[in-house]
């Protein structure tokens, strides 16, 4: 139950919808340039985000199967055309990619099954 707490934190998770949905939004709104809008909210902040989300998904051992929130509600971003869909559906695969980067890192050895010591017959006194 206390892995489940962990897991669902709201605190890290009201953070999806502000980057994904809020800060697209607002920046859309003030009168900064379209560049400075893609590159600072979409490339920086989000790919940090998705970075941050895998390392936490792995650090609480949860299911690979939360990889896909974040770029869902990316996606729900472009379908209420706060982003636009020209990148958008490309961004959310690359943000889904680098999470699954994030979730995966250091789990690339496999166990050195030769250096482990057997116990088919139970340990034994020496």
């Amino acid at each position: 139950m206390k892995k489940i707490n962990k897991t669902f934190d709201w605190r890290f998770w009201i953070w999806m919808p502000i980057l994904g949905i809020l800060l697209p939004y607002i920046l859309n709104k003030t009168a900064l340039t379209v560049n400075f809008k893609i590159i600072m909210s979409l490339f920086i902040v989000n790919m940090l985000f998705s970075v941050l989300t895998g390392m936490f998904l792995r650090r609480t051992g949860s299911n690979w199967a939360l990889l896909l929130v974040w770029p869902i509600i990316y996606l729900i971003s472009i379908w209420l055309q706060i982003n636009s869909a020209f990148y958008g559906y490309y961004l959310a695969i690359l943000y889904l990619i680098i999470e699954i980067f994030a979730f995966t890192s250091g789990q690339e050895e496999e166990l050195d099954f030769e250096k482990q010591i057997s116990v088919d017959g139970g340990f034994r006194e020496v």
